[in-house]
């Protein structure tokens, strides 16, 4: 497991009998609140339990989710504890490795069960898709089995667009009594080019800044880097605490992770994740996580062998380099 030895189980471990009764007859008497607390610690146990709301399909975990998941609540915490910043995150990895619903769609929603006043801006490389991720969190938020679990978590009324919601926290007194509302947070999310004037977030959010069309134009990639190095900086609440999450798919040298790392600033924390490592182990950042690679495959269940190869037949070198590897070294 990426967390290495799980501090829970030992310290339960280490409790007498009666005390180990006790807890497991309140966990019983109020599973509820089990189940809340395990999803409070963990963003990955969130995803698991709350998975069927936002997907269709079964969920597969694997590694580089987990790793994705720390990566974020490591953000979340220093975030949520207004602690200074100490580097902005850049994840490259291979579309379809649930990229997405990790860090656009359930993050969001988990840091609000814990700092309900987060505000976020989310964006994409598309109005359509970034909104699209923006209303699955909603549907998730308005869920039946969230509300069982976060009945004090919901969407305010008069601010309820995809484009643009807000959250309210019920406020609840010693005795269990409603005392009202408190104004929480907010998501906004645009494309990314799109206007930001008036909007500032706790967290910024880029899933996909550009897609492979935009990558084989200069005006695009030139117009993507210049919106994430000049425009988006300026959205943030606090300049000191605020942090921007890129992730993405390589797909040129000069992409937003390319033109940013290029900067040389030293405040950026690199995750690359290729799809393989039999040619591409010397992209993996940090290094010692090849040694999650199966078959030196980053997911056997999402990108065997068998996948890879009809994406190498339907990409090209290039593309599948970029895409797949994370390396968009140019033809030729």
């Amino acid at each position: 497991m990426i967390r290495g030895s799980n501090i829970a189980e030992v310290e339960v471990e280490s409790l007498g009998l009666d005390v180990k009764k006790k807890i497991l007859q309140s966990a019983i008497q109020n599973p509820t609140a089990v189940i809340r607390e395990l999803n409070n610690r963990s963003l990955f146990h969130f995803i698991g339990y709350f998975w069927q709301v936002v997907s269709t399909q079964d969920f597969k975990s694997n590694w580089h989710i987990e790793y994705m998941c720390k990566q974020l609540e490591d953000i979340a915490h220093r975030v949520g504890n207004r602690l200074p910043r100490e580097h902005d995150l850049i994840i490259n990895i291979p579309p379809g490795s649930t990229k997405t619903i990790t860090c656009s769609i359930m993050f969001p929603v988990w840091c609000w069960t814990k700092w309900p006043w987060m505000r976020f801006i989310t964006a994409s490389y598309s109005g359509a898709l970034a909104l699209e991720s923006a209303d699955m969190c909603r549907d998730l938020i308005n869920s039946p089995q969230f509300k069982s679990i976060y009945p004090d978590i919901s969407i305010r009324e008069d601010k309820n667009t995809k484009s643009n919601f807000k959250i309210l926290k019920s406020k609840i007194n010693s005795l269990g009594k409603f005392e009202g509302y408190e104004w929480g947070g907010s998501r906004y999310s645009t494309s990314v080019g799109g206007t930001l004037t008036g909007f500032h977030g706790d967290i910024l959010i880029v899933d996909d800044p550009i897609n492979p069309q935009q990558a084989v134009s200069e005006l695009e990639l030139s117009n993507a880097n210049r919106w994430m190095e000049q425009t988006l900086p300026t959205r943030k609440t606090d300049k000191a605490v605020s942090t921007t999450i890129l992730i993405m798919q390589r797909l040129h040298q000069n992409d937003p992770t390319g033109h940013l790392l290029s900067k040389n600033k030293g405040n950026i924390r690199h995750i690359c994740i290729p799809g393989e490592i039999r040619t591409y182990a010397h992209i993996v950042r940090p290094s010692e996580l090849v040694k999650y690679y199966k078959n030196d495959l980053m997911d056997p269940n999402r990108l065997d062998w068998k996948v890879l190869e009809d994406l190498m037949r339907d990409l090209g070198q290039y593309g599948y380099a970029g895409q797949i590897g994370q390396d968009p070294t140019p033809p030729g």
